[in-house]
């Protein structure tokens, strides 16, 4: 692959994590802490750029559960109840160290393989069945993990798994790719808890109050929560078959083994059937949503793995405070595109869903389509992205500065060097979301700020919007309240699986009696 990394040493919800109100940046003091790291960055970002947002050697050592940077070491999780955020750059680094842990390989309490989104830690959100319900999973150690595509119904159930306008996607080499939603012990606890009318529910929870009582239910039913102080958490996961990928390049995914659906294929329908199949799974994309000190609303951000598509131009701020573009990505080798020289084409949905079956759009097969970011780093190519960054060139130029200071800290060949932070969205102060995305002339309550374009070109291929700014172009344009009563923190509004697994638990009582 062309974009290779240097060798450095060094039961079911989805949440994300919303942004205050940020303070300037404290120039000198940054460019200090950043001599210290000594960053050398991969080939894929700039080596120039503004390190605007970095983590301190320190700190960075310290999400370790060793205390020390180690390959493929074992991270922590973020401590969401004192989350700290007087700027951007905190809310990118609660979402670097979330990936880090949920990546971590599994030691201790999570057991002695696999990695920790596939530990007891997590639950899998089962497709919808029924009155619109769905099922928590337990992760349990020797049964392996269920992936599906994003089919409306996989034999007979409805399913909300992958992309958000009811598309399949494909990569270049005609391998579906697949989908995981997931959701954290605290969520499961915490939903549980509600259900049983031993909280309210109003709110995702934020406070050390609110955790200690989801702790104490969580107790009286014999659950311990070894991560407790991450608080609610749901990641939605996308994977391509791994033996899609050339043999010397899969030591830079991840990879597990899985169950995925089987079909009956003609070049313009493809039929899901009863039997299954187990397969190697690569991992190519992540959203991670979690709830933390002051944001119910809950923090939104997402990563690539860096050979799945490539990037439209972009700007950003070199270490002289100087824009400077960074041209379209047209060579190289991609998961998600086989024609990156055609930047026009691209982002054309050649396949949706209906029923059981995935059918060929109008004067299409079921065939790949090229995918491209058309905004590589979660915002627009022009305006004014959030309230601390007055250009686009500077909301850039910190994902990219965290980028290269995580990859130039993490130790060797490890795995996870090989994914790119792409941002995070929240809004000012935990308000709830109104389902717009900030700028100069739209600044309002509930707003979605930090990188508020945000979009995972394997889980929003076909809605990224295209290169300019869109009022409705955030997370929090689908996950929020669309009634006329207006913004509102309820779980079962900012969470599409939420109030479904309500529905599967209320059943499940009354069907008991």
């Amino acid at each position: 692959m062309k974009k290779n990394v240097l060798k450095l040493s060094g039961l079911f919800l989805l949440t994300l994590t919303l942004v205050v109100a940020c303070k300037p940046k404290e120039e000198e003091k940054v460019e200090t802490e950043v001599a210290k790291l000594e960053i050398t960055p991969t080939d894929y970002l700039p080596n120039d750029v503004l390190q605007s947002c970095v983590v301190s050697s320190t700190d960075f050592n310290s999400w370790f559960e060793s205390g020390t940077a180690t390959e493929n070491g074992a991270v922590k999780a973020a401590n969401s109840v004192t989350f700290g955020h007087k700027d951007n750059c905190d809310f990118y680094k609660w979402s670097e160290q979330m990936f880090l842990w949920i990546t971590s390989p599994n030691t201790g309490v999570y057991g002695t393989s696999g990695r920790v989104f596939e530990s007891p830690v997590f639950y899998t959100v089962s497709p919808e069945f029924g009155n619109n319900e769905r099922k928590l999973i337990p992760h349990t150690p020797g049964i392996l993990l269920s992936a599906m595509p994003n089919l409306e119904k996989s034999v007979g159930v409805d399913s909300e798994e992958g992309q958000a306008t009811g598309d399949a996607l494909m990569s270049k080499d005609g391998a579906l790719i697949y989908y995981i939603t997931m959701v954290n012990d605290v969520y499961a606890q915490f939903l549980s808890a509600v259900n049983a009318g031993k909280m309210k529910g109003d709110q995702f929870p934020t406070t050390q109050a609110e955790l200690d009582a989801i702790i104490a239910y969580a107790k009286a039913n014999n659950m311990p929560l070894p991560d407790a102080t991450a608080l609610a958490m749901e990641i939605k996961t996308s994977w391509v078959d791994a033996s899609t990928i050339d043999s010397k390049e899969l030591d830079r995914y991840v990879v597990i083994d899985a169950i995925v659906p089987t079909y009956n294929k003609t070049p313009t329908k493809w039929t899901i059937l009863e039997k299954t199949q187990q397969v190697k799974l690569a991992l190519l994309g992540v959203h991670i949503v979690g709830s933390t000190a002051g944001h119910p609303e809950m923090v939104w951000s997402t990563f690539e793995h860096q050979e799945t598509t490539p990037n439209l131009s972009y700007s950003y701020l070199d270490k002289n405070n100087k824009t400077k573009t960074v041209s379209a990505d047209t060579s190289g080798s991609w998961i998600l595109n086989s024609k990156p020289t055609d930047t026009t084409n691209i982002n054309i949905s050649h396949m949706k869903f209906k029923g059981d079956s995935i059918y060929a759009t109008p004067n299409n097969t079921i065939s790949p389509s090229n995918t491209s970011r058309t905004k590589p780093w979660g915002v627009a190519n022009a305006g004014v992205p959030n309230p601390e960054n007055a250009s686009v060139a500077a909301s850039n130029s910190q994902v990219l500065s965290i980028n290269n200071s995580v990859f130039s800290q993490l130790i060797g060949t490890d795995v996870r060097r090989n994914y790119l932070f792409i941002g995070s969205t929240w809004t000012d102060s935990g308000k709830a979301p109104n389902g717009s995305s900030y700028s100069a002339t739209n600044t309002g309550s509930g707003v979605a700020i930090g990188t508020s374009q945000l979009a995972n070109s394997t889980m929003e291929t076909y809605i990224q919007n295209g290169t300019t700014y869109n009022e409705n172009g955030s997370c929090f344009y689908c996950h929020h309240d669309f009634a006329k009563t207006g913004p509102t923190l309820l779980p079962s509004k900012l969470s599409h699986v939420y109030a479904d697994i309500v529905r599967w638990k209320n059943a499940k009582v009354v069907t008991s009696k």
